[in-house]
């Protein structure tokens, strides 16, 4: 059993074709995917703006910005201060819960 690699562009016209409503299997079968979990797993990279995440290779480790640095640095820079925001909602919730806000 191998493993598939599927180029950037083909990755992006699977996601296209699935926001488009055409379902994964139609999909898997005019692009020759393996499977249309494939599909749904590119279009949440693409939702969440990791687009570098479609440009890895299988089995690269995704977490602590490990891909990041293939990014231009405004754009890895975006993705820092969205980071930080979402860490401060958390502790602003947290803080609300227990009173101390």
């Amino acid at each position: 059993m191998t493993n598939n690699r599927y180029s950037y562009e083909i990755k992006l016209e699977a996601v296209r074709l699935l926001n488009e409503g055409v379902p994964g299997k139609t999909i898997c079968r005019l692009l020759g995917l393996k499977s249309d979990g494939l599909i749904y797993t590119w279009r949440k990279h693409v939702r969440n703006n990791e687009y570098y995440r479609l440009n890895q290779q299988p089995g690269k480790q995704y977490k602590y910005n490990k891909g990041n640095l293939e990014l231009p640095n405004d754009v890895r820079k975006d993705i820092e201060v969205q980071q930080m925001k979402e860490e401060l909602a958390v502790v602003k919730k947290y803080f609300i819960k227990e009173g101390l806000w």
